[in-house]
Parts: structure tokens; sequence; C-alpha cells
């Protein structure tokens, strides 16, 4: 039975020609449904940063009422009102998110309720009158910390179901590209088994065509779609092979479309990978500045999060000292020891630059930049480095500096992981300061810069129970100024002042380090002396009551003994004493003696 050549090809042709409109049409709903994951993990991605940007605004809201409590300036309450403000925006943009689940929508609704609570927690604190030192309210914002704690992590609530369905979407778009392939692959060997099966069909008088023809499909088939069949028969061979190529260039312009939408999924996916990193480093330095405010961990901290997230090889964190001329390193991770000891001059070298403009950059083959002036220890080996100075109250107060070595490079989200790691780091140290400054004024009295009578009383009381549990010595040093009211009868209070700061710098002068001098009220003061007997103290007392003696006092000669003076009493620590009361109460007999025996001396 002969075969025309025209139902030999025909036929295959059909087959082939259906195959491909399968696929063109599998193609074309592959690349909707990548399009519509695409366009699914971008409102996602806003999503994500509109629940990080609520997490933050979170834990500022509770900053003024904290601030109130601790200086009671009636300003934090705009500060709060702003702050509320702008919370309100951005929940109210969260809730215009589309696509929620029902579990967001729950969360949504208990956010919304706490965020409300919160409000009335901290409108409660900042209404508060006379708020500093107010135990209650200090309470209450301890109870607003931990529930401000509690609605961030509320919040990441909204983190977590992101991360599902991102995961989701992956999995989707995965399964979408082993489908294709799979259908793919299939349809070429279908197509190119149903050539072969035809070419045995086909005469001797078109076997030289047929075989370019399946040189053509043999060679499409292993991938290489830019291949063209040429063939001058001029019947229906020819036709099919110009068919062919046609199929072949809309195959591979399909082809291109699929992979140009796959790359930019990927790239999608790496992005959004990026930015959550970026978040969760932001959301581990935020955790870490709720966790302590001693400046020294809370820096050597910071700078393993920001290694951790940047994968880098070495980093440093640079403070500007008090006087505002140098730089120093406060802590660092791959620097060595004799780095840490160096001071860079404000303008000096490319951390200089960046100290005193305030200009984050990003500075590949450091080698070439004009100011770069290497520093052993730190800039060793260094092939790329980002610099990025933060501020404090408005102005740069330190760096923060990390390094790739052996020619490895920075890209811009590492750049803008540091900068915004900036941002966390300039507030911390404010807020670690301030902490500090807060903490040195409750224990201080304020006139004569010695510690105040309640901190006193707490020493005492520790060194007294060291001195009992491990066999030690003590010793406490009582100080009354000798007929204080009558000078400040004869010159005025002001002048009494005067000499009381005049006593105090004495005492601060004179005594040891591990000693503590004390203001214990009005013209009295008190000295604890750890780990001295009673000759020891007994010669410290007698310098400090020297020391008085010599100092000339504007007014000293109106006094009855012609000098400003002072009496002490001194008692040391015996295995009778029971109660570090029972101390302080031999040292006052003591001074009562002194003061009894004609003052200006001292007994014990």
């Amino acid at each position: 039975m002969k075969i025309g050549i025209s139902k030999k090809i025909v036929g295959p042709y059909g087959v082939g020609l259906s195959l491909f409109l399968f696929l063109v049409i599998y193609s074309y709903i592959n690349l909707i449904s990548l399009s519509l994951l695409l366009n699914e993990n971008t409102e996602i991605a806003d999503r994500v940063k509109l629940i990080s940007d609520l997490q933050i605004i979170i834990q500022k809201l509770v900053m003024p009422a904290n601030d109130y409590l601790i200086t009671g300036d009636k300003k934090e309450r705009e500060t709060f009102a702003q702050l509320n403000t702008e919370l309100s925006s951005i929940f109210a943009n969260v809730k215009l998110s589309k696509n929620k689940t029902e579990e967001e929508k729950v969360i949504e609704k208990e956010v919304e309720n706490n965020l409300i609570k919160l409000q009335q927690k901290a409108m409660v604190l900042l209404t508060t009158e006379n708020p500093v030192g107010n135990k209650e309210a200090g309470r209450l914002m301890e109870e607003m910390d931990a529930f401000a704690d509690g609605l961030t992590n509320l919040v990441e609530n909204f983190h977590i179901i992101a991360k599902g369905e991102l995961e989701l979407h992956s999995m989707e778009a995965s399964q979408i590209n082993k489908r294709t392939l799979k259908i793919y692959i299939i349809l070429l060997t279908i197509s190119l088994t149903g050539v072969i099966v035809m070419t045995f069909l086909i005469t001797m008088g078109v076997v030289r065509p047929l075989q370019k023809l399946t040189k053509a499909v043999r060679t499409i088939g292993q991938g290489n779609l830019d291949y063209r069949i040429e063939i001058k028969t001029g019947d229906e061979i020819e036709m099919l092979g110009g068919e062919f190529n046609n199929m072949t260039q809309a195959l591979k312009l399909k082809n291109d479309e699929i992979k140009k939408y796959t790359d930019r999924l990927e790239k999608t996916n790496r992005q959004l990978d990026q930015n959550i990193l970026q978040l969760y480093t932001l959301y581990s330095i935020s955790k870490t500045i709720t966790a302590t405010f001693e400046i020294e961990k809370l820096l050597n901290q910071i700078a393993r999060e920001v290694e951790q997230a940047l994968k880098i090889h070495r980093t440093n964190i640079m403070l500007i000292n008090h006087d505002k001329s140098e730089l120093y390193i406060a802590a660092g991770l791959g620097v060595s020891e004799s780095a840490m000891e160096i001071r860079i001059k404000l303008g000096d070298g490319i951390y200089g630059w960046a100290a005193m403009t305030g200009q984050a950059e990003v500075i590949n083959n450091p080698s070439q930049n004009p100011r770069f002036k290497a520093i052993e220890g730190i800039d060793d080996n260094v092939s790329s480095m980002i610099i990025t100075p933060f501020k404090g109250r408005g102005e740069v107060i330190g760096i923060i500096n990390v390094y790739k070595l052996n020619g490895e490079y920075f890209d811009e989200t590492s750049y803008e992981l540091l900068a915004a790691a900036a941002n966390q780091i300039g507030m911390t140290l404010e807020n670690a300061r301030l902490f500090e400054e807060t903490k040195t004024l409750a224990i201080t009295d304020g006139m004569t810069g010695l510690y105040n009578h309640r901190y006193f009383l707490e020493r005492i009381n520790e060194e007294f129970e060291r001195t009992k549990r491990y066999k030690r010595s003590i010793s406490i040093i009582m100080i009354d100024v000798d007929h204080f009211k009558k000078y400040n009868d004869t010159h005025g209070h002001p002048k009494g002042d005067e000499i009381l700061k005049g006593v105090a710098k004495i005492l601060k002068d004179t005594v040891r380090k591990s000693d503590t001098a004390a203001r214990y009220g009005g013209e009295e003061f008190v000295i604890i002396l750890p780990e001295t007997g009673g000759e020891e103290a007994l010669l410290v007392a007698e310098k400090l009551r020297g020391e008085v003696v010599a100092h000339d006092f504007p007014g000293g000669e109106t006094q009855p003994l012609g000098r400003v003076t002072i009496s002490v009493g001194l008692a040391s620590f015996t295995d009778g004493l029971k109660s570090f009361d029972e101390l302080i109460k031999n040292a006052d007999n003591a001074l009562y003696h002194a003061k009894e025996e004609g003052r200006n001396r001292v007994c014990t």
C-alpha cells in the first residue's frame, strides 16, 4: 500500500502541531500561575515590612512613659502623641492588607485590642503627677514593658504566618517547574518517536530530505532550539521543514519567557530572604536593647548580631571620646588586643573622616582610596569595608565598621542592613548613657558629689556581711565639722555649703578607691574602709583631720579653734558585733567623745 508524501507528512505534522499547541497553552497557564505567585509574594513582602514597622513603633511607644518617669519632662506627652499617631497610621495600613487568612484576622483583632490597652497604660503613666521616684509608677512601668514585649511577640505571629505562605508559594513554584519539565520531556519524546516511526514509511525518493529532517529533530530534541532545517525539495517535506522551524522558534520564545519569569521569581525569593534576615537582625538588636543597659555588654552583643547577619570576617564599633577629639574602639570581633588600644583623631583617615562628616560609605579595594591609612590589627587583608556613623541627640557619637577579606565584597543589601543597625545603635547608646546617668544620680549626694546615705547603708550591709563570713577586717570613720552652725550663722548657708564641698573633696582625694565616702547627713560624713584594721584606720583618720586643719577655708579664722576643723569617731569590727548598726553606733559614740574632749581630734 503506497502512502503519499502528503499523508506521510501531514499525519505527524498534525500530531506535532497539537503537541505544540498543548505546550503553548500549558506554558501560558504556568506563566499565569507564576505571575500570580509573584504578585502574592510582593503583597506578603509589603505586609512583612508593615508588621516590622509596627513592632518597632510598639517598642518606641513605651519610651516616652519610661523617660517621663526618669525626668518628669511633660514634653514626653507630645512625643507619645506623635508616636501614637504614627502607630495608628501603620496599623491602619496593616488592616488594609489584602488576602489575609482567618488566623491573621484573629491576631489582628487581638493586636488592636492590646494596642488600645498599651496606649491606656502609657496615658496613665504620662498623666502621673510627680513621677520621678514614684514606686507605684515604676511598678506600672514594669507591667507596661512586659505588656509591650508580649504584644511584640504577638505581632511576631504575623511573620510566622507570612513565612509559611512564602514557603508554600516556593513549593508551588517548584511543582510548576517540575511539571513543566516533565510535560516538555514527554512531548519531545512523543514527537521524536513519531518522526522516527514515520521515517520508515517514507520511500527512497524522500530518504535524503527526511534524513535532514531527522537530524534536525534529534538536534532540537537535545535542547538546541536555535537549530534550523534547510530542505529544498519543493514538496510537502520542504513545507514541513519550514513549519517545523516556526514551531521551534515559538517554542524557544516561550521557553525563554518561562526562564525569564523563573529567574525573576528566584530573584524575588532571594530578596525576600534578605529582607527577612534584615528584619530578624534588627529584631534581635531590639531585644538586646531591652535586655541590658550596660554599654560594653550591649556593644559586644550588637557586634555579634551584625557579624552573624552579614557573614563578615571582622567588625568593630568605635566611639567618640568626651572632648570629641578622638575615636576609640569600644567593641570588636576579630580585632587584635593591641589594636583595641589605638586612638584616631577626628578627620584623620577614612574612620576619622566618617566620624567628622557623618557620611556612610562602602569602600571596595580600600588601599586605592586616598584617605585610607591602614591600621595594623584592623585593616589587614581587607578587600571591602562598610563604614556607617551613628548618631545620638542629632550628632555623630561613633561608627560601626565591618570588613570582608581576601577578595570578597559587600553588596547593597549589606549596606542597607548596616545603616538600619546603626540607627538602632545610636538610640541604644543614648538610652544606656541616660540609664547610667540616672543610676549615678540615684546614689549620689547632689551637693558634695559623695555617695548618699541610702547607698552608704547598702554598702555597709554588704561589707559587714562579707567581713563576718570571711573573718576579715573592716572599719568606719564618722566625721563632724566642728562648730558648723556657728559658721553658718556668721557667714550664711551658701558659704557653709562651700565648707561641706571642700571637706568632701579632701575625703575623695585622700581615701582609697576601695573605700566608700558618703554624706551621712547635715555636716556629718562617713567612710567605710574594707580590709582595714583599727591601727591602719587610725592613720587614715588622723591624715584626714590634718588635711582639713591644713586647708585654708575662707572665714576659718572666725571659728572657736581659729580654723575649720573636724571631729572624728573611729570604730572597727570585733567578734562581739552582730550587725552593722552596732558598728555605726560605736563610731557615733567615738565621735561624741571626740567632741566632748574638745573637738579637732580622733577618738576610737
